[in-house]
């Protein structure tokens, strides 16, 4: 059992820590063990201004440690033209893998999102990473494009395909709603 809401300041250490892990486990994850900052200085004053703006993050803790198990960011641009939209990183950790929490990650970033305003997310995976293109596909995220040689990872290209959700709007969203919302979810 694990529970999933908004990430406060005070989360910062442990998500910061949950990302250097990551990093280490995963050669999917864009950053490679120690590229990631290693004081959660800015972590934690990012994750104080997202009241004030539409990017969050979500924070999947386990019920009996309460040690944090995934993690899922969405930033949107501070452009007019962009600030609808919304791009998203996650990670769950290799020894919760398979629980459901990535899927329980995305629709509660599909929630709060939709909440905040946002009329898509989207996000980029690379194409040899099945087991996250597989849930991004169930979970109605459709390919848009396909980024040839866009990573180098350990010396070799790997292509990226694009992938993006057009969301439901939330009609009669007040912003002063949206700041006290949490997201929560239990499977």
């Amino acid at each position: 059992m694990y529970r999933i809401r908004l990430a406060s300041p005070d989360d910062a250490a442990e998500l910061l820590a949950l990302q250097h892990k990551l990093d280490s486990q995963s050669s999917f994850m864009l950053l490679e063990p120690g590229e990631r900052a290693q004081e959660p200085d800015r972590l934690r004053t990012s994750l104080q201004a997202q009241d004030s703006t539409a990017s969050f993050d979500l924070i999947s803790s386990d019920e009996k440690s309460g040690d944090a198990v995934g993690w899922l960011s969405v930033e949107v641009p501070p452009f007019r033209r962009a600030r609808h939209a919304g791009y998203l990183v996650i990670g769950v950790d290799a020894a919760a893998a398979g629980r459901g929490i990535g899927h329980d990650l995305l629709a509660a970033a599909e929630r709060e999102a939709s909440s905040r305003g946002l009329r898509r997310l989207e996000l980029t995976v690379m194409t040899d990473n099945l087991r996250a293109v597989g849930l991004y596909l169930r979970s109605g995220f459709q390919v848009e494009g396909l980024r040839r040689h866009a990573i180098i990872r350990d010396g070799a290209p790997v292509d990226e395909y694009y992938l993006g959700k057009l969301l439901p709007q939330q009609d009669g969203a007040d912003e002063s709603d949206i700041a006290e919302e949490t997201v929560t979810g239990v499977t």
